[in-house]
């Protein structure tokens, strides 16, 4: 446990010795010795097609493509974290992927950063902890060591590093436990249209560079299966998201 009791679960494959023995390095550097291993899912193997928890046409509708075994095992890992969190009585979890490169600032920033929302008194779902970019954005605190807590009207993709409220994450599981896209996209869509994500900038945490062994090959997207309008899909998703955060990035600033 962190400061405040603030359970931390990291996402590791039953294989992934080398990446085990990383992260918890890594954390006990940033002096978090007592974080909860979660044994990932692995769905590369999996059949979607016998899988009662995917919607297998309505994310090729969405996607232009099909949904990948990989990318339904990283889901419900995530969704795991989320039930593990929300089992406990603690009012913030953060789930980490084994890949998550910690900062020696993590625990102080994170603790400043919970300090800076509950000062607000408004409700939020999820703090980015590990954005690899930013885009349409609106710095709210500054906080140690050359740090931001910023509104993430767009909120980033990837889902390395995750400091989640009991809202956020109730909502995910009562709400999109039914897997229908990627975790990453997914939680974009879900803080794009609730207006509700924040995200630490510069972050504080990146990727080790070593590909994913939750994600299968990398996350290396293939074009196998993709149907006449994937191009346009992606396109469609990317617009209609970024005209959604900069209409809330206006009001936001407008509010301030």
């Amino acid at each position: 446990m962190m400061t405040g009791n603030i359970p931390v679960y990291y996402i590791n494959l039953d294989s992934s010795d080398e990446r085990r023995a990383s992260i918890e390095a890594g954390l006990l550097a940033a002096g978090i010795p007592h974080a909860e291993r979660v044994s990932a899912f692995d769905g590369r193997k999996i059949d979607l097609t016998r899988t009662a928890d995917v919607d297998l046409k309505k994310a090729y509708r969405f996607l232009g493509r099909p949904l990948r075994g990989a990318e339904y095992g990283c889901y419900k890992s995530h969704l795991d974290c989320i039930d593990r969190f929300l089992a406990t009585d603690s009012a913030y979890g953060i789930v980490l992927e084994d890949d998550a490169e910690i900062d020696p600032m993590f625990c102080k920033v994170v603790e400043e950063t919970i300090a800076a929302l509950e000062a607000k008194g408004e409700p939020w779902d999820i703090v980015h902890l590990g954005p690899n970019k930013m885009k349409i954005y609106t710095p709210t605190d500054h906080l140690s060591g050359g740090h931001d807590l910023v509104r993430a009207h767009y909120f980033p993709m990837l889902t390395t590093a995750l400091l989640w409220s009991r809202e956020g994450a109730r909502n995910v599981q009562q709400n999109h436990a039914l897997v229908t896209m990627p975790v990453d996209t997914q939680f974009r869509e879900i803080m794009v249209q609730r207006g509700s994500g924040y995200a630490i900038w510069p972050p504080i945490t990146s990727q080790t560079g070593v590909d994913s062994d939750i994600d299968g090959n990398g996350a290396v997207r293939k074009a196998t299966g993709r149907s006449w309008y994937y191009g346009w899909a992606k396109q469609h998703r990317l617009w209609r998201n970024k005209i959604i955060a900069w209409f809330r990035q206006r009001d936001f600033r407008r509010a301030k």
